[in-house]
């Protein structure tokens, strides 16, 4: 039976790693396009995290461009407010800034979902290209129980101590037949 080489070994490693780190795993700018629709002068590209959308913390990122030159827009006053269908009286509404997020392309709010249902988000652009306004309807589902919203971060190091044990086993394959190897050799001798 031939051993994988390190460097094949390595490359698999990273490719779990890179498979970890999937944006849709990640809290962070991006995520799941929830709007991309041309008002007035303005591009605008609506990005929520987690995915799926679910209560509690909820990253929404908005990415404003100038619709003819596809140039980004920072400058611009962004204001995000959800509101609960079900019940008008629940709105939260945050300006969205360009400090919030982690790609500084983007504009970002942190949002305290308290209930799951179907909620309404409404994006408000004020700047130098004029005034545009948009909605999109999001549906929230329940948040996880604590347990699973915790497994990984309490499961983490099973994955580096498993890849450490098939590495040390297929290291001491290979010392084992090296030393059969050199043994054969320098017996015969």
């Amino acid at each position: 039976m031939r051993l994988p080489s390190s460097g094949r070994f390595a490359s698999v490693l990273l490719s779990i790693c890179a498979f970890d780190s999937l944006p849709s795993v990640a809290m962070a700018d991006g995520g799941a396009v929830r709007l991309l629709e041309r008002i007035g002068n303005y591009q605008i590209a609506v990005f929520t995290a987690p995915t799926p959308l679910r209560a509690g913390p909820v990253d929404i990122s908005v990415l404003l461009q100038n619709a003819d030159t596809h140039e980004s827009i920072s400058s611009a006053r962004v204001t995000i407010k959800a509101t609960q269908q079900d019940q008008p009286d629940v709105t939260i509404s945050h300006l969205a800034t360009t400090d919030a997020a982690t790609n500084k392309l983007f504009q970002a709010a942190i949002f305290e979902i308290p209930a799951a249902g179907r909620w309404e988000l409404e994006v408000v652009v004020e700047g130098s290209l004029g005034k545009a306004q948009t909605r999109t309807e999001l549906q929230v589902a329940e948040p996880l129980p604590p347990y699973i919203a915790l497994w990984p971060w309490v499961c983490w190091p099973v994955v580096p101590i498993v890849l450490f044990a098939v590495y040390q086993r297929f290291v001491r394959r290979r010392s084992r037949r090296t030393w059969a190897a050199w043994k054969k050799f320098h017996v015969t001798e």
